[in-house]
């Protein structure tokens, strides 16, 4: 029951690209949340979700307030796109939304209200937010679409092979 991390809502897929292609770029591949901060022009508190995404994707370590590329980040950042949509693959299947989204829409196609209800049912307060349904409409759509594990037609989703 609610088990597997869930996305933050507001993470967005350019976000973490641009953090760990910052923190490699720029920063050979370890550096001060702050000081990525600022080279990114942003607050700390608007890149969290992005850390936050990297960490549950496992391209980055946090210690002592430091963010560190993983082998598994610098492999996804050197990835041509086609590699980069399998890695996202595997990887977003062991996070929520994506994993019960994904098992949702094998067996029959399903609608953003399906999903908030098939996650409430497995304990994940996370659907109880203003707004859910939009937040994993955006999800959905740039997560699942990119990685090539859902495809939308019309207000319902299926599941890509």
């Amino acid at each position: 029951m609610a088990d597997l991390p869930f996305m933050p809502l507001d993470a967005r897929f350019a976000d973490v690209l641009g953090l760990i292609d910052t923190l490699v770029n720029e920063f050979r591949g370890q550096a001060d949340i702050f000081m990525i901060a600022k080279e990114m022009e942003s607050d700390v508190d608007d890149i969290m979700p992005a850390l936050n995404a990297a960490v549950y994707l496992g391209f980055v370590e946090v210690r002592d307030g430091d963010i560190k590329i993983t082998e598994s980040g610098k492999e996804f950042l050197n990835a041509r796109i086609v590699d980069r949509k399998r890695i996202l693959r595997q990887k977003l299947l062991d996070l929520e939304p994506f994993h019960t989204a994904y098992n949702l829409g094998l067996s029959k196609p399903f609608t953003i209200n399906d999903l908030i209800e098939e996650l409430n049912k497995e304990g994940y307060i996370e659907v109880r937010e203003p707004g859910i349904a939009h937040l994993l409409e955006i999800l959905l759509a740039e997560w699942g679409a990119f990685a090539g594990i859902l495809k939308k037609k019309g207000d319902e989703y299926i599941s890509l092979p």
